[in-house]
């Protein structure tokens, strides 16, 4: 696949909500101002490209249909207001069939005069692998209960009850929309633990393959496999102290299996060893979904959940704590003032109508994604943050309340015929393009399976 593309000038990686989570570049005049040092890493791709949208950007759309998307072409302006015009190859990351986030290779072609010694042509040495090994070591808590910025009143019961309860050991359970702070919460409890100085350990249960977590948090012994050495896991790891375990839904359930046996028994074994280990920790699992919701869908074992939820914290999405937005919003100024080296002091009144009026479908993240990309956007001098400084995110968010008004609008044939379409796509992206295969899936006859392919022009 990778022959789809001459040379490559950049590789970027970003997770479902956007965030950049890995960028690099092997021509060093693709985006060097804003590449340089990794400044863009944990940007918002709409914050570092302001002319991208959900509906423009290849990344997302990989994502969106689950498909790679080849030789797309695409006009990039980042936040300095440079343009690029590059060609795409773009893939989604899937975990156990879930989508967790896509990978865009990028040839720059907005100078076809350009010597080619000044690009690297693709070669699979150039390409940086990433050794798990790395990330396998405890970590203090970043933050504490003073980081949860609040006036709210569920909130502030909420910290009350960690403040109260956090010096026992027994299992947490979160739940709350992303974006909401389910791993601040997470930190802030081991913190105002007995122990804030004992193994804190996290693991995103999304961001890791099947084969991959398994070993990951359960370890390995030399010679289980090929190339598998004496390796701890995350649970021996965290013996002692915390486990913060996010979106446990993606935990495959027969692994959900160990770790309820883990719970019960306090003993873990490594892949391949027949001794057995006591491991003694606090597990804080999270999920972005009402446990409820995921026990009904076969996501997470239901004794699992019981077992995990001794507490269970629900944190309120940020459209239903409106007395916080103008406290995170100067929270967030002040931040950004010492990152950007701005003497930020105000938001315009019309600004500030529109950011406490705003629903927030991304909550919490999505409100520093705005103040970070006004930030940058306003000068050396400014002291206000302005509408022109927001513009271009305001008229995306307008843009997609169009659309959505538009969807509203249509009829129910074609709500239906656009929901069957989808619904054989993914049929057919499940079994590879085998129509037999994908009408079992869908229940019904092979033939009508067909002649709706057809319909649908899916067979182009």
């Amino acid at each position: 696949m990778l022959r789809q593309l001459n040379y490559i000038d950049g590789i970027t990686v970003i997770d479902t909500e956007g965030t950049i989570m890995f960028s690099v570049r092997f021509n060093p005049e693709f985006y060097a101002d804003i590449t340089e040092g990794n400044k863009v890493i944990g940007m918002n791709l709409f914050s570092a490209f302001p002319n991208l949208t959900k509906e423009n950007s290849t990344l997302f759309s990989a994502m969106k249909t689950g498909k790679p998307i080849y030789r797309s072409k695409q006009k990039v302006v980042d936040f300095l207001g440079t343009v690029k015009e590059t060609t795409n190859v773009t893939f989604p990351v899937k975990v156990s069939g879930k989508t967790i986030g896509s990978i865009e290779l990028s040839e720059d072609i907005s100078r076809n005069d350009r010597p080619r010694s000044s690009i690297i042509e693709i070669n699979s040495d150039l390409l940086p692998t990433i050794d798990v090994k790395e990330n396998l070591h405890p970590e203090l808590p970043k933050y504490t209960l003073d980081d949860i910025i609040t006036k709210d009143t569920e909130m502030v019961q909420l910290k009350n009850t960690i403040q109260n309860m956090s010096k026992g050991n027994f299992s947490i359970f979160i739940n709350g929309e992303s974006g909401t702070g389910k791993e601040l919460f997470a930190h802030a409890i081991h913190h105002q633990s007995n122990q804030p100085e004992a193994p804190f350990i996290t693991q995103n249960c999304a961001a890791l393959p099947e084969t991959l977590i398994e070993s990951i948090l359960f370890g390995t012994k030399r010679g289980s496999f090929t190339g598998a050495v004496d390796n701890p896991g995350l649970f021996e790891m965290a013996n002692g102290g915390t486990i913060f375990l996010d979106e446990i839904n993606s935990m495959p359930i027969h692994l959900q299996s160990k770790l309820l046996r883990i719970l019960e028994d306090g003993y873990v074994r490594r892949l391949g060893d027949n001794k057995v280990r006591e491991v003694n920790f606090r597990i804080i699992a999270a999920s972005n979904k009402n446990p409820i919701d995921c026990i009904k869908d076969g996501e997470l074992r239901e004794d699992l959940y019981y077992r995990l939820a001794v507490m269970n914290l629900s944190i309120p999405p940020l459209r239903e704590r409106k007395k916080d937005i103008k406290l995170l919003i100067n929270y967030l100024i002040n931040k950004m003032n010492a990152m950007y080296e701005k003497e930020i002091t105000h938001v315009s009144k019309d600004v500030l109508d529109f950011l406490l009026n705003y629903k927030w479908p991304g909550n919490v993240r999505e409100l520093e994604n705005f103040i970070e990309f006004a930030m940058i956007q306003a000068g050396d001098y400014d002291d206000t943050l302005q509408y022109n400084h927001f513009k271009t995110k305001i008229e995306l968010v307008d843009e997609q309340k169009i659309q959505s008004k538009e969807k509203i609008n249509k009829t129910l044939k074609e709500e239906i015929a656009e929901l069957e379409r989808t619904r054989i796509e993914e049929a057919l992206l499940k079994s590879n393009g085998n129509v037999s295969q994908a009408a079992k899936q869908l229940d019904i006859p092979r033939q009508t399976l067909q002649r709706k392919i057809t319909l649908y022009e899916l067979d182009k």
